[in-house]
């Protein structure tokens, strides 16, 4: 019987370890808007991956900064080529690190940040976007109206200097049936969450309080 679920839930991290240290054969399929990524252990290793055009360990690599999409784990199924020898530990940590290197320097820990929300049922996905509108972290590559997102959120600041009031915490937009979700990381960094209507902004800053260990 395979084993389903969504990344938001159980991480790829997590998976690939439980995978390994029960010595599984099996094969890893996640599907992410409309792509697919395989990932096959052998007795604990993790010996092939793939996902177009990559294969081996840049597939690999790759896969681990998907923070959502749909997973399926079919057990004593063997991998159609043997691309990767390297320990599976070793990988998942070489792995991790080219994820974490690869965000701009900060104090905030984007990985951490991303993976404490979704633990929050009902969120989509997550941006950060700097003040000249560059994406610089996010939970799915898709397009988004990056321009539209900062003119919302200096409007908003505009308003507040002709009211003389202190700049908002956060924004909470309607966005046909679900909530775009603003907040200002810092001077130079933009927090975007998209999340079901259901749920309470107090909720995600909690986390993101807790998380980054700042006060909002």
């Amino acid at each position: 019987m395979a084993l389903v679920g969504n990344l938001k839930d159980i991480k790829l991290p997590t998976l690939v370890q439980i995978n390994c240290m029960e010595r599984n054969t099996a094969k890893l399929t996640i599907e992410h808007m409309g792509r697919f990524g395989f990932i096959y252990f052998h007795e604990g290793q993790v010996v092939h991956a793939e996902y177009d055009p990559l294969i081996g360990e840049e597939a690999f690599f790759k896969l681990l900064e998907l923070y959502s999409g749909n997973f399926k784990v079919e057990t004593e199924v063997r991998a159609p080529a043997i691309t990767i020898k390297k320990n599976w530990n070793n990988l998942l940590l070489e792995g991790l690190h080219k994820r974490d290197s690869s965000l701009p320097d900060s104090k905030f820990n984007y990985n951490k940040l991303m993976d404490a929300l979704f633990n929050v049922k009902g969120l989509e996905k997550v941006l950060i976007i700097d003040q000249s509108g560059n994406i610089v972290g996010q939970s799915e590559k898709q397009e988004v109206d990056v321009n539209l997102i900062l003119f919302h959120w200096y409007e908003a600041q505009k308003i507040s200097q002709e009211l003389a009031e202190p700049n908002p915490r956060y924004l909470l937009l309607n966005k046909g049936g679900r909530h775009q979700f603003l907040m200002q990381l810092d001077k130079n960094l933009l927090l975007v969450i998209y999340l079901v209507r259901k749920i309470q902004p107090e909720l995600v800053l909690s986390v993101i309080r807790e998380t980054l260990k700042i006060a909002i």
